[in-house]
């Protein structure tokens, strides 16, 4: 027993005189009971010594960035942006193809007095002036007053006022005797389409192309567009008596001719 407590004494006394020796030793752990809480550092631990499988997964969460999460709901819209500037012109397009034909324009504003023309049975007169031609035969003779209504293509109709046995026909400016002033022989064919006005929107052609027959203003639209129309407005006479009659106005020109046919005198003033 006293040789017991002797050597334990060797022991204990050796370790007391080892000191900073013994402090200065490394051992294994082999076991977390054999660490205190915070009795670690990093300093204790060599670099490159450890893997994930060393390391607790709480504890490796705390290190690792977390997994990405579902995508939010979008955000309200945005004010819009300034426009940007405009971008060069580009090049021109293919011509298109011809639409079709739009309607009939509104017909132009009437045209005013044209000519004079008187009619003695053997020659006719026009001039843009009042005339007069004596009655030659005692035959047939007129006398009246031209006037412009426009373009052919946009004719409609005659309209007249005035007193007496007015009549009235249409002219057209397919032929220059039509509007050029001057005395024409009634032996000769008359170079310019015209027909009496039958009253009912149609039109008895007597000269022209369609001589002997009766067209409707449509046709006549259509047949001559291009020309001009006149109207002559005026009487007429077989000679044996004397007929007169005054022309206020054709298709609103406003007017104030006489005209006047007895058994010597085809006269328009």
């Amino acid at each position: 027993m006293t040789r017991t407590i002797i050597a334990l004494g060797a022991i204990a006394l050796a370790l007391a005189l080892a000191g900073g020796a013994w402090a200065g030793k490394r051992y294994l752990i082999t076991s977390s009971s054999q660490v205190k809480n915070g009795a670690l550092s990093g300093a204790d631990i060599k670099n490159h010594s450890l893997t994930a499988r060393d390391i607790s997964p709480s504890v490796l969460g705390a290190f690792v960035p977390p997994g990405q999460g579902s995508t939010g709901p979008a955000g309200p819209q945005g004010p819009k942006g300034d426009a940007g500037p405009a971008g060069p012109q580009g090049p021109m397009g293919a011509t298109g193809s011809r639409g079709p034909q739009g309607d009939k324009g509104d017909r132009g504003p009437q045209g005013s007095i044209a000519n004079y023309e008187v009619d003695n049975g053997s020659s006719w007169a026009l001039a843009n002036m009042p005339l007069a031609l004596k009655n030659a035969n005692a035959g047939y003779e007129d006398a009246g007053v031209v006037v412009d209504l426009g373009l052919a293509s946009h004719f409609s109709a005659i309209s007249i006022t005035g007193s007496g046995p007015l009549k009235d026909n249409i002219w057209i400016t397919d032929g220059s005797e039509a509007f050029t002033p001057g005395e024409h022989s009634l032996s000769s064919t008359v170079d310019f389409s015209y027909g009496f006005d039958n009253g009912d929107g149609t039109f008895y052609m007597t000269s022209g192309p369609h001589a002997g027959q009766t067209l409707t203003v449509a046709q006549i639209d259509s047949d001559f567009a291009g020309y001009e129309a006149y109207a002559w407005v005026g009487v007429t006479s077989d000679g044996s008596s004397t007929v007169t009659g005054h022309v206020s106005s054709v298709d609103g020109t406003d007017l104030d001719s006489d005209v006047t046919l007895d058994s010597t005198t085809a006269a328009v003033s």
